[in-house]
């Protein structure tokens, strides 16, 4: 349990000092000579004994007659940060659950089932977040949607069967960096060591949270248009739409790339172009008459501009990296 505490900076000989704890020193058996680790980022300087080893946090689940109960359970012990998580669960059902499990495992990155015994099953997180961090995850969420995007609408332009078959492949890879992101967002909330360590302020958990969740509803709009590529498309769709679909794919790539460099680089500039192009894409695609299939790939499209502005909005705090 975390306590706040204000302290007052004194001065010794040359130095500015803060006295610790005197509760905290003692459950850790300190003594004047002993060393410290501190970690420091730009808003906290955390102290931590050097004997302290990193604590496993252990879910414990009990089957209860619900499979698919039990499988959700897994995967929200997963969000919360969970890195061991022993299930109860009777032989009987095992096979089931294996069944149930299997179709959500790929989603939850490095979770790896480590024992199986005739009643307990052992799943470990085997990923270390010091070595995946969350801005190269979010990175590679942008690279991905970008693709998305950009083969999702060249699929019905081209009726390219196998190019939307890509794009919906693409949304599992994009679904398990979602939950990755998610996990250690959420660990990073709870365990300010972790935070530190990762050089992540409170307002980079905020916005790295807020980016994944539309970097991945991106990703579902594109798989949405991915999923109207049919034999014969083209042929129910409006040869003029076809042309302003074609435009607005171009401006939703330009879009993309300038929302990285917003959001990474802080070069809020861009944002202006970037509202044109949004305004561009809804006068593109207004047409007098839309049938009830080009209205599904208008609000598609439109939904997609629309995120990537709300990307581009969390540029005005600077990321620490």
């Amino acid at each position: 349990m975390s306590v706040k505490e204000v302290r007052t900076i004194m001065k010794s000989g040359g130095s500015l000092v803060v006295s610790l704890p005197r509760e905290w020193i003692e459950a850790r058996k300190l003594k004047p000579g002993d060393s410290v680790e501190l970690l420091i980022s730009k808003d906290a300087v955390i102290v931590k004994t050097l004997s302290v080893e990193k604590l496993e946090k252990t879910s414990y689940l009990k089957y209860q007659e619900n499979i698919r109960h039990l499988v959700n359970s897994v995967i929200a012990a997963y969000l919360l940060g969970y890195s061991s998580i022993v299930i109860d669960v009777p032989k009987t059902v095992k096979d089931l659950f294996d069944m149930e499990f299997s179709r959500v495992k790929n989603k939850l990155m490095g979770l790896e089932i480590v024992e199986y015994s005739d009643n307990k099953l052992i799943l470990k997180t085997l990923v270390d977040p010091l070595e995946l961090q969350p801005i190269d995850v979010l990175k590679r969420m942008w690279q991905i949607t970008g693709e998305s995007i950009e083969e999702s609408i060249t699929s019905i332009l081209e009726e390219d069967i196998q190019l939307a078959e890509r794009v919906i492949q693409k949304d599992d890879e994009v679904d398990k960096l979602y939950f990755y992101t998610v996990r250690i967002l959420r660990s990073c909330a709870e365990d300010p060591t972790l935070q530190t360590r990762l050089n992540l302020s409170n307002i980079n958990l905020l916005d790295f949270r807020i980016a994944a969740y539309l970097l991945e509803n991106i990703n579902d709009r594109a798989l949405e248009i991915a999923l109207t590529t049919q034999q014969g498309i083209l042929k129910m769709l409006d040869k003029v739409f076809l042309e302003k679909l074609n435009i607005s794919k171009a401006l939703l790539k330009d879009n993309h790339d300038d929302v990285y460099r917003i959001f990474f680089n802080n070069e809020t500039d861009l944002l202006y172009g970037l509202l044109e192009r949004i305004n561009k894409i809804k006068m593109e695609l207004t047409l007098s008459r839309l049938t009830s299939r080009e209205l599904s790939i208008y609000e598609q499209v439109s939904m997609i501009a629309r995120m990537q502005y709300d990307l581009a909005e969390l540029s005005w705090v600077p990321l620490t990296r």
